[in-house]
């Protein structure tokens, strides 16, 4: 066995038992058999189950930047067709950062809660509080809509999440150069560096999440308009 299979097995036996000492039912490389719908060819590394009628199908990559996205945006949405079923990408960086909590995506509640919390923080003048708060946002925003369109990459880390909307047409040219640009600031301030341009910065973020809300929010189930 390879040093790559190894550690391949080693993470996926680690998901498994995340999922069992919560209570799942876990079924790790399973059979034709044991999938609970037509996947045609495809084999998951895991299924983990609630109940006869709920639970993931999951894939295990060690790679975000190494993961071909379209085949399994296909599983993906094969698996969403099925009530109470959803289908789980996830990375080794996710396992990383994730294992030790389970981790849910923010309600639209919650963005448009953070929004407003940036906004505030602009109109005090803490444009560097306000910067965090909305690139929060940001994030949710890209990890939301990659849910509700099935590109099973909402673990994903930020910079391949980014790409991957772009490559996958959730996102403009134009909006992933600006979320570069961005992503760039936030690193450079997280990491300790001068960054005088967040006064800047805070303006057009804000914009861009304004921008993504208008397009991607459920305005039609009384979420509030976001002026153009």
């Amino acid at each position: 066995m390879t040093a790559t299979k190894l550690i391949q097995d080693k993470s996926v036996s680690k998901i498994a038992e995340k999922y069992r000492q919560e209570g799942y039912t876990v079924l790790v490389d399973p059979e034709p058999e044991q999938i609970p719908f037509d996947l045609g060819t495809y084999r998951p590394n895991l299924i983990v189950k609630k109940n006869e009628a709920e639970g993931y199908i999951i894939e295990f990559k060690r790679s975000a930047r190494q993961t071909s996205i379209d085949r399994l945006k296909e599983i993906a949405e094969i698996v969403s067709k099925n009530t109470g079923w959803r289908f789980l990408l996830i990375t080794e960086d996710a396992l990383l950062k994730d294992e030790d909590n389970e981790v849910n995506l923010l309600s639209w509640e919650q963005v448009f809660s953070r929004k407003t919390q940036g906004e505030r923080l602009i109109s005090l003048g803490e444009n560097e509080g306000a910067f965090l708060s909305l690139w929060g946002t940001i994030e949710a925003l890209l990890r939301r809509r990659a849910e509700e369109v099935t590109i099973p990459i909402e673990r994903f880390p930020t910079v391949s999440l980014i790409k991957h909307m772009y490559s996958q047409g959730e996102l403009s040219i134009e909006e992933y150069d600006r979320a570069m640009l961005l992503l760039s600031v936030r690193n450079r301030f997280i990491h300790g560096f001068q960054t005088p341009e967040v006064n800047e910065s805070v303006s057009e973020l804000l914009a861009l999440v304004n921008q993504l809300i208008s397009l991607w929010a459920p305005q039609a189930s009384g979420y509030p308009e976001v002026p153009q």
